[in-house]
């Protein structure tokens, strides 16, 4: 296509706007500011600066592809691409970076069209194909680079947390491992202890099971970074994990719902809070917390040592817990009796409901527990025994 085929009133379109070429900019940075509100947040140095250098040459180059017909080459836009690389490392959302690049064109186009003339119509329908060309090539590129450079923010991000993760843990120079990142430690942390159920298709046959579990821990740590203390640090299994969060006011049940319903597993958490220094032994007790949680079957929640003490307590390793345990030795063999006492004991010593959920009638559970009685000599209907039982079921299921 020749120089003189595109006109605007008969006057070449990619001369009228380099006519106008500093005006344009001008008008392109006036309604950048108006039109998305991300730019009016930009320092006026690095609008007049930058953003007006790269707004020349993007319509430096939407006029060359008017004058030559074609859309941009690669080399012409390399300036676009260094643009959204800068863009991405300043946070800048790519939604607005686009926007701009469509508002620039829009912009260029509304110049032209008013002069358009009735036998140029070929002409116009030719500058809008062009426009939309230009967009397109423009999008991509620059939609190519802003990625490029945020994955490599967020590995360079992700590797930073997971070596200040294993320092913490480690018990290691924490405080020096993120003055090196340019990070600043917060002085004390909510130390979580998590355990995820299994998902239904992990279950599926013919399901791969590892695609499902990376699927919901995915979920799960988007959840985490979502945290209003800012994103997690964090060290998970399909099945368990550790994360750390800057004390902050967290809605833990909320957050633990909201992992729960995303990854689509029932989610449990122990927690407790702690100093930097602090965090190996932190760690250490949210795991014992959950090790509690589920000696005791309990429901799916936050649990704090302060809600467990006596739970806690009673699973610690210790000669008074072994001897606890041998109480109930007696019924190793007969595990339908300790089923009956557990089940008994679970549902506040209501033998109706026992027999519910065992299938089976009142008086066979009034006999069953006659025979534990029997057999450990702590009788299950004496309310005076109740603590001993209990203790010994407990240090039975820790041991």
């Amino acid at each position: 296509m020749t120089d003189h085929k595109l006109l605007v009133g008969g006057v070449p379109a990619h001369e009228v706007l380099t006519s106008n070429l500093g005006r344009l900019v001008d008008t392109v940075l006036e309604q950048l500011v108006t039109a998305i509100p991300l730019y009016a947040q930009l320092p006026h140095e690095e609008l007049q600066g930058d953003i007006r250098r790269v707004t020349d040459r993007t319509l430096r180059a939407f006029i060359e592809t008017f004058r030559t017909g074609r859309p941009p080459t690669s080399e012409s836009l390399e300036p676009l691409r260094e643009s959204a690389t800068r863009r991405a490392e300043e946070g800048v959302p790519l939604e607005a970076l686009l926007a701009a690049y469509h508002l620039g064109g829009r912009i260029c186009a509304d110049h032209v069209a008013t002069g358009f003339r009735p036998e140029e119509l070929a002409d116009a329908l030719t500058l809008n194909r062009l426009i939309l060309d230009f967009l397109q090539l423009v999008t991509a590129a620059v939609s190519s680079s802003y990625f490029q450079e945020r994955q490599t923010i967020a590995g360079e991000d992700l590797a930073t947390r997971q070596s200040l993760l294993a320092t913490l843990l480690d018990g290691g120079p924490a405080a020096e491992v993120a003055s090196r990142a340019g990070l600043r430690l917060p002085s004390r942390y909510v130390v979580l202890g998590l355990a995820f159920g299994a998902h239904p298709d992990e279950q599926q046959p013919g399901v791969d099971a590892e695609i499902v579990a990376r699927r919901k821990l995915r979920r799960i740590r988007l959840e985490l970074d979502r945290a209003p203390a800012g994103p997690a640090m964090s060290s998970l299994t399909p099945a368990d994990g550790i994360a750390l969060l800057p004390e902050s006011l967290i809605q833990l049940e909320e957050l633990r719902l909201r992992m729960s319903k995303a990854s689509g597993v029932q989610v449990t958490m122990s927690a407790t809070a702690a100093t930097p220094e602090e965090i190996p032994a932190a760690v250490e007790l949210v795991r014992e917390l959950l090790d509690v949680v589920r000696i005791y079957r309990l429901p799916a929640g936050v649990h704090r040592l302060e809600d467990l003490v006596l739970e806690y307590q009673l699973t610690r390793p210790s000669p008074a817990r072994d001897q606890l345990a041998l109480l109930l030795a007696p019924l190793m063999t007969r595990p339908d009796l300790l089923q009956t006492l557990r089940c008994y004991l679970g549902h506040g010593r209501n033998r109706r409901q026992t027999a519910a959920e065992l299938h089976v009638h009142a008086n066979t559970v009034d006999y069953r527990l006659r025979q534990v009685g029997k057999l450990t000599g702590l009788d299950p209907a004496q309310t005076e025994q109740l603590p001993r039982l209990v203790a010994a079921l407990a240090a039975h299921d820790a041991s």
